[in-house]
């Protein structure tokens, strides 16, 4: 029996995608506010068709979920709003009511836009809620405006039959009540073994497990390497700011599944080597760290690996702190070797010093 996944489809700094096994039947759900850019069109719109869209940087806050997902574009100046199943596509055009019931309006925009255009009183005729006042006739202003919507004429309808009406809820957690719907990481990550598993990071959890690797491991790395007012410098706070500027395209985190997903381990990278770097076209391993308790198991190694494959480049520079000898045999280990160059970098009231290693790729595999 084919399986359902319900996937939340809301902004997620991940995949927009998923590949699935051919029994899985995927759907996405919730609920997106689109814009126009603000001019003459858009009143002119409102004026001969009662569709009002939502100019740039001025989108409601509409509390609403939708299963499957919807992106509603416009409104209908009565508390009802216009949704489509994609964005500017071909799918089905709905209208939900205030009291959040459905209707389907069109099974394409083209055949919508035509109908709203070429008929003064389509509202009546086909939204629930009424009555509905006649808008105006105007004959010109509706020719230029089928005109720049390309809309000839009501006979482009399909005939495919749209299915069944989205649901729509008040909220996610009204909806989750009746569908199990998941968040796009935690899908990625129902596989339960191996118990250690490297992923993009995606997810606040994800951000938050990184801050705290990248606070904890300081400590636990650099007491006694480096000045103690740059240790108490480095505060979780400051590590959060920092992962929250990373991105699922640079940075990887380490999970334990056997502790809820627990973040243990992160490494970020650089496809292009920032300019102290000496090694002419490089990438860069930014940071890479392990928690103490977990260090031993090949997590330092998944983590590198990772970060090496979305690499382009025929070197990979990292600085390594002077006197990190532990780090310094790993890295020499995985096939860096130090290049002789090193900085220093002044911060908190201290003085760092790192040496640069370079690994050499077999360009030719």
């Amino acid at each position: 029996m084919a399986e359902t996944i319900y996937i939340d489809a809301g902004p997620s700094d991940g995949p927009s995608g998923i590949i699935f096994e051919r029994e899985t039947k995927v759907i996405y759900t919730g609920l997106e506010v689109l814009t126009e850019e603000e001019g003459p069109f858009l009143a002119e719109v409102s004026r001969l068709c009662g569709v009002h869209f939502f100019p740039r940087g001025q989108a409601p806050e509409i509390p609403l979920y939708a299963v499957p997902y919807l992106e509603v574009f416009a409104s209908d100046g009565r508390g009802g709003w216009f949704a489509a199943t994609s964005k500017g596509g071909d799918g089905p055009l709905y209208h939900i009511d205030r009291d959040r019931s459905v209707c389907l309006l069109s099974d394409c925009y083209r055949a919508f836009f035509s109908e709203m255009i070429s008929d003064p009183d389509w509202r009546q005729k086909s939204l629930p809620g009424g009555p509905w006042p006649r808008l105006p006739e105007d004959p010109v202003g509706r020719k230029e405006l089928a005109a720049k919507l390309s809309a000839s004429g009501p006979s482009l309808k399909k005939t495919v039959d749209p299915g069944p009406l989205p649901r729509v809820f008040a909220s996610r957690e009204e909806a989750e009540r009746e569908f199990p719907v998941l968040d796009m990481w935690t899908v990625l990550r129902q596989e339960r073994e191996p118990r250690f598993q490297i992923h993009p990071m995606m997810s606040p959890k994800d951000r938050e497990g990184r801050a705290f690797v990248h606070y904890t491991a300081w400590r636990e790395a650099y007491t006694g390497l480096m000045p103690e007012a740059v240790l108490e410098a480095h505060t979780l706070e400051r590590c959060r700011e920092s992962a929250q500027r990373g991105s699922s395209g640079d940075t990887f985190v380490a999970l334990d599944r056997e502790d809820g997903d627990r973040v243990v381990g992160f490494a970020a990278l650089c496809r292009s080597a920032r300019d102290f770097a000496s090694v002419p076209e490089a990438g860069e391993i930014g940071a890479l760290y392990v928690l103490q308790e977990y260090q031993g198991l090949g997590l330092g190694r998944q983590l590198l690996e990772h970060c090496l494959a979305w690499i382009p480049r025929p070197r990979v520079a990292l600085f390594v702190l002077e006197g990190n000898e532990k780090a310094i045999g790993f890295y020499e280990h995985m096939g860096f070797r130090p290049t002789g160059h090193r900085i220093m970098d002044e911060r908190d009231g201290g003085t760092l010093v790192e040496i640069e290693m370079c690994l050499e790729r077999d360009t030719h595999q």
